[in-house]
Parts: structure tokens; C-alpha cells; sequence
């Protein structure tokens, strides 16, 4: 939105001279851009809601491939320990184990990554907000050390 556009619920009448107007416009104005930073905080969090929901689907969707492939290794490696331990239950145990300790390691990989990845990025908005500030600290300046008529 412009600087010098109005906001549609800034748009009523307000009189131009006088004490009272300026605070009433510069009221205005006030709201008008905190509902503006405020959608604009929004916004930035609903992008980075559907990036990580779509980054999660496909760390779902890759995990799930990994586990069908990391099972698949490990009957292999059930089949080939018979030449080393003969009981079929041992084997089976052991490589549950590794299976299950294996697993907690990639899934706490994934968990530990996806957490770095979900922080918000409010350093736009951040800084929107504090230009804003600082024009409007500055605009008031200006008015009160104009001589008014």
C-alpha cells in the first residue's frame, strides 16, 4: 500500500484543523499501520506454514522409502549371518537391535534438521516495523517543530 493511500476504514471524515484533527488523523494513521504489520506478520507465517508442511510431507514420504530399503538390508543380513550364528532367533534379534537403534539415529537426524528449517524469517516484518516507527517518530517531530498558524 502507498504511504499517502488510505486504508478503506481510515476513510471517514475527519477535520483538518485544529489540535484534535491532527491527533484524530495521526490515530488513524497509527491504526492503519498496525493492521497493515499485522497482516503483513500473517502472511509471512502462513508461507512458512505451508513450506514446512510440504518439507514434512516429503521427509515423510522419504523416510518411509528408507525404512522399506533399511528392512530389506537387514533380512539380507539375517540370510547371510547364517554362515557366522546358526540360530535363526539370534540373528533376528540382533539385527532388531541394529534395525531399532539405526532407525532412532535417521529419525532424530530428520527431527533435529526439520526443527532448524521451521523457524520463522520475521526479519522483513521486523524491520518494516521499526521504519515504520522511526517515519512516524520522524513525521511527528517535523509537525511539532513546524510553527502552526
Amino acid at each position: 500500500m502507498h504511504p499517502r493511500q488510505q486504508h478503506p476504514d481510515a476513510r471517514r471524515a475527519v477535520p483538518s484543523t485544529g489540535l484534535g484533527g491532527y491527533v484524530e488523523r495521526i490515530a488513524d494513521d497509527l491504526k492503519t499501520i498496525a493492521k497493515d504489520e499485522v497482516e503483513l506478520v500473517r502472511n509471512e507465517m502462513q508461507h512458512i506454514a505451508k513450506v514446512s508442511a510440504s518439507e514434512a510431507a516429503a521427509v515423510l514420504i522419504g523416510a518411509f522409502v528408507a525404512l522399506i530399503g533399511f528392512t530389506m538390508m537387514c533380512v539380507a543380513a539375517v540370510v547371510a549371518l547364517d554362515v557366522v550364528i546358526t540360530s535363526l532367533a539370534l540373528r533376528l534379534v540382533l539385527m532388531a537391535g541394529v534395525f531399532v537403534v539405526g532407525g532412532g539415529l535417521i529419525a532424530m537426524y530428520f527431527i533435529k534438521r526439520l526443527g532448524k528449517d521451521v523457524k520463522p524469517d520475521l526479519d522483513v516484518a521486523v524491520t518494516e516495523a521499526k521504519r515504520t516507527k522511526d517515519a512516524v517518530a520522524d513525521t511527528i517531530a517535523t509537525d511539532e517543530a513546524t510553527p502552526h498558524a
